[in-house]
């Protein structure tokens, strides 16, 4: 497997469309046309888990957040940063950053702490979905439709949320006239006026796999001049957005609910709350989430659930009597990674996959 082709395939779990605009995700570090002998999952890039990738033979390092962040002015490998993209190049590792795309994603970081939880009837409670997508109509000959539509559908196109393989198609007559000297048609003499049944076939796709759906278009296509169009949508993608809120399927009295947490190995650092205070409506987002307390109070949660919050905002969740709990960040967002590991290995079996041991643990209870 080539860098490319594992990259492609992040990007069809968790688009990289979906990051927001500030932030750095895809391949950050590393060569594309590389082979993989090996993925290392892992939060942040450190010389720790540098070392355990070099030992391990994994040459591509996944990382939830991005090794670099902002423009670099320079690298100095005496600076942590500096030092960490010298060593991936000399020891030939690829840095892939999966970070707010993999939170805002359908199945991704959120979704899976939402899985661990035991939570039900969940939903992005910050709308990012972004408007990524187009309708390509093209016009083909009937007999030909087929081996259109499956090329297509063979580059991600048709994929409309939890269904594969969508299109639909019009019949209608089309017509051409092919320059003399210029044109060798499909179907009909050039200089003459030719009429034909065609099938007009739309399909939807994403923005960002535009350019490969359109190459196997050309492809697969008979026609000389392929007759497309190529619509931009407003719709968004169901299902993606910033943090979750969801229920428990039975209330369950605050303390519980802290426990409930901390059985997942996450560390909870602080608790805001009574006790006894039942909780049934839960909102959460991984990492440090501080800034989506309020649409957490907006949307009437018992409890807010996520890492690194502020004075002040606790002050403004007690006035309203909702509970929080904070936790550390590391532990709060390491759940994903083992999912994602067996994800791979199931869909490619002799690609070797690991989840780093040496995380950055960097806080613990005194």
């Amino acid at each position: 497997m080539k860098v490319a082709t594992l990259v492609d395939f992040f990007d069809r779990l968790y688009p990289f469309a979906l990051a927001e605009e500030w932030d750095n995700v895809g391949l950050i570090v590393g060569d594309s046309k590389a082979n993989v002998t090996g993925v290392l999952f892992c939060l942040d890039v450190t010389h720790d888990v540098l070392d355990e990738a070099i030992a391990e033979n994994c040459n591509v390092l996944v990382t939830h957040h991005p090794p670099i962040f902002r423009a670099l002015k320079r690298i100095n490998v005496a600076e942590l940063q500096g030092g960490l993209i010298a060593k991936a190049i000399k020891h030939g590792i690829h840095l892939i950053a999966l970070h707010t795309n993999l939170d805002s994603a359908v199945g991704g970081l959120n979704d899976t702490l939402c899985e661990a939880l035991g939570l039900v009837e969940t939903k992005p409670l910050v709308d990012s979905g972004r408007e990524r997508f187009y309708k390509l109509a093209v016009f083909v000959p009937p007999d030909h439709a087929e081996k259109v539509r499956t090329a297509l559908c063979a580059q991600g196109a048709g994929v409309i949320g939890d269904y594969e393989d969508c299109s639909f198609a019009i019949p209608g007559e089309g017509s051409f006239r092919g320059i003399e000297g210029k044109t060798t048609p499909f179907t009909g003499t050039p200089g003459k006026l030719e009429k034909t049944n065609e099938l007009r076939l739309e399909l939807l796709l994403r923005r960002e796999i535009a350019g490969r759906v359109i190459g196997a278009l050309h492809d697969a296509h008979p026609y000389e001049e392929v007759a497309y169009d190529l619509y931009p949508l407003h719709n968004k993608e169901k299902g993606t957005g910033l943090a979750r809120i969801g229920k428990l399927e039975t209330p369950e009295p605050f303390r519980a609910f802290v426990g409930r947490v901390q059985a997942l190995g996450i560390l909870v650092t602080r608790v805001l709350g009574d006790e006894s205070k039942a909780i049934r409506k839960v909102a959460l987002c991984s990492g440090a989430g501080a800034d989506f307390l309020p649409n957490a109070l907006s949307a009437g949660a018992d409890v807010y659930l996520t890492a690194e919050i502020k004075h002040h905002l606790g002050l403004a969740a007690a006035h309203k009597g909702m509970a929080l709990v904070e936790t550390d960040h590391y532990t709060l967002e390491r759940l994903h990674w083992p999912k994602l590991s067996k994800l791979i290995e199931q869909q490619h079996k002799d690609l070797k996959t690991k989840v780093s041991e040496r995380g950055p643990e960097l806080w613990r209870r005194p």
